[in-house]
């Protein structure tokens, strides 16, 4: 039998491991372990294609920094160099695409494609529709350039939670058939209980924060909500800067930054609790790394974090307000049965998550999208 030709747009893997690059460096190693004996993988690096994933930058910060200033140009700036560098891959794209079976894209919209080539597109969140206040401007301006325009293309969909299959279907009227939930996972053999040493300026007791950032994140409320509450317990967060313009008010966190995942598991091991108060998610994977390290999770019941938390999570009734949270976050510190049940809860929840059924879901979907018209 032969073997499905598939290319993947692999660009998100040639930059910091984190959302996206996660999601297919993962997803891909678990189709290429199960299913290699039927798929013919090629990854698209925004110039041509290889038969192995590409490499993110040895210069993390350099990326990091260059990234930083896009988000700071003029929105009409910044679109302009984002559509420069699109028009460049997408027409690389068209050319490397063609005699392929299959098309997966899991980024903000899929490219043109050759005639003949059925599009897989994994949909993560659609907060550039429902939050765009929320994101850098050119950002949303790029987005809405294209995406709608490039929906009708897609053959089947993937979505990372019921939650983001639910508003696929109410905000872009898609057939719920046509939807598969494809949960994102983590990785046991990195994500676990571990006993490492902290990175210097970690002290023994703190409070995690894990991702960009982003606004809808909420992280500017918890340094707020730990002088509400009178707590010494120190923040300290992991992850890019992202583009919030909120102010940080009360003492400062402890900034490391971008983390590689060893020391990601170290921070999830010994934190008194990873505080997520996000109030918009796609999926949430820091809370699921989190569980998997058995690390008590404090988040909200918003969006897909339910979905992903269940019973383990310590919810907070108003993440927005710091005195609310702060009292949560107060009763954390010293209720260590609380901590105990929920990191107990947590690490049995992060075992129904598995890169081996993603792949496998994802294999169906792959081989129905060759079922269209």
């Amino acid at each position: 039998m032969r073997k499905l030709r598939v290319i993947v747009n692999a660009v998100p893997l040639a930059t910091v491991n984190t959302g996206i690059g996660r999601y297919l460096r993962c997803l891909y190693a678990a189709l290429e372990r199960a299913y290699g004996d039927r798929l013919d993988i090629a990854y698209f690096d925004g110039r041509a294609v290889s038969d192995t994933p590409p490499r993110p930058p040895e210069n993390l910060a350099g990326r990091s920094h260059l990234t930083s200033l896009l988000w700071k140009l003029p929105p009409a700036v910044g679109l302009a160099v984002r559509l420069a560098r699109h028009w460049q891959r997408e027409a690389a794209f068209y050319r490397a695409a063609k005699g392929f079976d299959i098309y997966h894209e899991a980024a903000f919209f899929p490219f043109r494609v050759p005639p003949g080539v059925a599009t897989v597109f994994t949909v993560h969140d659609l907060s550039l529709l429902t939050m765009p206040e929320r994101h850098p401007a050119e950002r949303v301006r790029y987005f809405n350039r294209y995406f709608h325009k490039r929906l009708p293309g897609v053959a089947r969909y993937l979505a990372v939670s019921k939650y983001t299959k639910a508003e696929m279907v109410r905000l872009l009227d898609l057939d719920p058939a046509r939807i598969r939930v494809t949960w994102n996972a983590h990785e046991p053999e990195v994500f676990h209980p571990v006993d490492l040493p902290l990175p210097a300026g970690v002290p023994e007791r703190y409070f995690l924060f894990v991702g960009t950032n982003d606004p809808r994140k909420n992280l500017h409320v918890i340094p707020k909500a730990l002088a509400a509450a009178g707590l010494s317990v120190p923040l300290v967060t992991a992850g890019w800067s992202g583009w919030s313009g909120e102010r940080m008010e009360g003492t400062p966190p402890i900034e490391m930054g971008y983390c590689d995942d060893a020391t990601l598991a170290a921070l999830y091991s010994k934190a008194l609790a990873l505080v997520y108060p996000s109030i918009y998610e796609g999926f949430g994977l820091p809370v699921l790394e989190a569980m998997a390290c058995r690390c008590p999770v404090v988040t909200t019941r918003l969006t897909s974090l339910p979905e992903v938390a269940g019973e383990a999570g310590i919810y907070l009734d108003a993440p927005s307000d710091p005195v609310s949270m702060g009292e949560t976050l107060a009763r954390v510190a010293v209720d260590d049965a609380l901590r105990e049940t929920s990191a107990r809860l947590g690490l049995a929840r992060s075992a129904l998550f598995s890169w081996d059924e993603t792949a496998r879901r994802t294999l169906e979907e792959f081989e129905k999208s060759l079922e269209r018209g």
